[in-house]
Parts: C-alpha cells; sequence; structure tokens
C-alpha cells in the first residue's frame, strides 16, 4: 500500500471533531495541526478563557492521542467580542505562549469591519510583534474583497512581517491581492468554498511558494478528508511530488517556524 501523502493542517477546531474522525484524519496522512480558537456562542470574557484552556489542555491530548502533532492558535474573535472583560483577556494571553504548543495568534480578522473589530485587531497585532509570533487571520464571506484590502492596509500599518501572517479563506479574488504583498495565502477547502480543484489549478498557475492548503473542518459543514483530496488533485494536475509537499507539509512548518519532527 502506497504512504499517504503528508500534510499539516494550519486551521482545524478539534473539539467539534469526533476521536475516531481524528483517528481517520491521521491514517490519510495528518502529521500536526494548528486548533484554532474561534467565535464563541455568547462570548462573556470567561468563557473566552475557558475555551482557551480547554484547547490548550484538553484538544491538544486528544490531537496527539491521534497520532497529530498538536499546535494551538489562540485569540480573541471577532464575530463576538466580549462587552467587557477585553483588558484582562489580552494580560492573560501572552501567557499563553509560555507552552510551547501554543504557536499562533488567532483566528484574527475583521466580520463586520466595525471602529471595535479594528481596535483590538490592531491591538492584538501589537501582542503578535512583541511575542515574535505568526497571525492566522480570518476573512469573511461577505464582503470579502473589501475586508481582505483593509485587513491587509492594517496588517501593513501594524508593520506585521509578511511572513509571518497567513490570510486564510483566499479566493481566486483575493489570491492575487494576498501573494502580491507577500503574505501567506489559506486556500481553504469546505462546503461553499473552494474545490480541491480550484486549488489545485492556483497552485500551479502561481506556485506554492507561500501558499497553504487549510480545512476549517470541526466548525459547522465541511469535508472530512478535504485536504487528502487535494493531495491527489494536486498530483493530478501535473505538480511534482515535491511542489504538493511543500503546499502541504513544509510550507506549514516554515510558517509557524517549528522543525520537522516526522
Amino acid at each position: 500500500m502506497t504512504a499517504p501523502q503528508p500534510f499539516i493542517d494550519l486551521h482545524l477546531h478539534a473539539e467539534g471533531i469526533r476521536d475516531a474522525d481524528l483517528a481517520t484524519l491521521s491514517l490519510f496522512g495528518l502529521r500536526a495541526a494548528v486548533t484554532c480558537a474561534h467565535d464563541l456562542s455568547h462570548g462573556q470574557a470567561g468563557e473566552v478563557q475557558t475555551h482557551w484552556d480547554e484547547l490548550v489542555q484538553v484538544q491538544t491530548a486528544r490531537l496527539l492521542s491521534a497520532g497529530i502533532r498538536p499546535f494551538v492558535a489562540l485569540a480573541i474573535h471577532p464575530v463576538r467580542i466580549p462587552w467587557h472583560g477585553v483588558d484582562g483577556l489580552l494580560h492573560a494571553l501572552p501567557r499563553y505562549f509560555d507552552d510551547p504548543r501554543v504557536v499562533a495568534l488567532g483566528e484574527l480578522g475583521l466580520q463586520e469591519g466595525t471602529a471595535r473589530e479594528e481596535e483590538l485587531l490592531t491591538r492584538q497585532f501589537a501582542l503578535s510583534l512583541s511575542l515574535r509570533r505568526p497571525v492566522i487571520i480570518h476573512t469573511p464571506s461577505t464582503e470579502k474583497l473589501a475586508r481582505t484590502r483593509r485587513l491587509l492596509a492594517l496588517l501593513l500599518e501594524a508593520k506585521i512581517p509578511p511572513e509571518r501572517a497567513l490570510i486564510d479563506h483566499v479566493t481566486a479574488e483575493t489570491f492575487p491581492l494576498v501573494r502580491g504583498m507577500g503574505f501567506w495565502a489559506g486556500l481553504t477547502l469546505q462546503p461553499g468554498g473552494l474545490e480541491a480543484r480550484e486549488a489545485a489549478a492556483l497552485v500551479k498557475a502561481h506556485g506554492a511558494e507561500r501558499v497553504v492548503l487549510t480545512s476549517d473542518i470541526g466548525e459547522g459543514a465541511s469535508d472530512l478528508l478535504a485536504l487528502p483530496r487535494a493531495a491527489e488533485a494536486l498530483l493530478s494536475a501535473g505538480l511534482s511530488k515535491s511542489l504538493a509537499r511543500r503546499a502541504l507539509y513544509d510550507g506549514p512548518l516554515a510558517f509557524l517556524g517549528v522543525d520537522d519532527e516526522a
């Protein structure tokens, strides 16, 4: 039996994935994954910190048990910003990075593009600079081009190094803008988003430099095996194994700035 193409997923939500499904992902080649903080149902400050604790203490253990190297990204998501306690959360957040498994700030982003969202985003960018850690940035489905342009402007204003920022959920429309400014482009394969053949076409046309494939599985409707199928699509599109590996494995490691422990 041919060994599956190894891959790393920089954006999933482990708490929404069953143990059996994590084992299946490991069997199909998932070697490491970043489980990202996301929007909560109420967004109280205490709930946000409980969510962070659960990702670091519980979900990393579940990933490891499935044979997947665990990483975590933590941040205050723009969808439900707590009305009280934000200062306390931002004060507590740097302490989590004492754990080597906490490797990035995420998900960050803009949802509605309000002044409050922008202020919080800018403050978290400042934290990423002081911590010298990368950021994983969510772009919404509505007004994606406008939101992406504003996000890129805020990244430039904050002087975030392009090699430390992943703009996720890019589309064929926003991909040239993100890549043209030197940031990492995340091709997210999920229902209603990019399909594997579309991602393969973008990589074939533009190369795999600062391009990664992500899944966003574990939150809403998703295709569990989207990335293994994408690995096949890349090769079927005529890409070399080394180029496919760069988009699926070497690139994610480079973004995180961690060593390969395979």
